[in-house]
């Protein structure tokens, strides 16, 4: 048995995507932070932002990485907040393998303006001004990211290569 996999990244990164597709082929189970809030409070994540604020939000984030890192065969998909708040980085570095899933400013910008997902920390943010508020904000949350086990490269991203990485990958 293997322990969890935790993909960290910006929003729009695709660890939601890559994750699905990840534990299809290492035969893992797979879990996504946000629907299981969203399945938890029977709201949306945009609605938990409006109602309750970032900061209920992420204290029921932090609730439900916790209750994962006793997982064994199971990728999971985190919100692109979730290592920069309270213990949840040091968390998933001791109790799995962490993944950052890597991209730069510009692919991010491309890949949340063609999004269906509606992201509460960009609601308010004009297209004009997007990529320099994403610049800024990835460079403050990538002193998190940085620390993961292992950094893949987003933009195309070789799944089985990943796959491969992460069965080797030894702490």
């Amino acid at each position: 048995m293997s322990k969890p996999v935790f993909l960290i990244g910006y929003m729009g990164s695709g660890k939601s995507t890559a994750g699905r597709k990840l534990a299809r082929m290492l035969g893992y189970a797979f879990e996504d932070t946000d629907e299981l809030i969203a399945a938890m409070t029977g709201k949306t994540i945009e609605e938990l932002f409006d109602n309750e604020g970032e900061d209920a939000f992420r204290t029921l984030e932090h609730s439900v990485i916790r209750s994962l890192t006793g997982r064994v065969n199971t990728v999971i998909a985190t919100g692109g907040g979730a290592p920069c708040y309270f213990d949840n980085l040091s968390l998933m570095l001791r109790s799995g393998i962490t993944v950052y899933i890597k991209l730069n400013p510009v692919s991010i910008v491309k890949r949340l303006s063609q999004s269906k997902t509606n992201r509460p920390l960009i609601k308010k943010t004009g297209q004009d001004q997007l990529l320099p508020w994403v610049t800024q904000h990835l460079e403050q949350r990538a002193l998190f990211y940085e620390k993961a086990h292992i950094i893949f490269k987003g933009e195309s991203p070789d799944l089985n290569e990943l796959a491969g990485m992460i069965k080797s990958y030894r702490p």
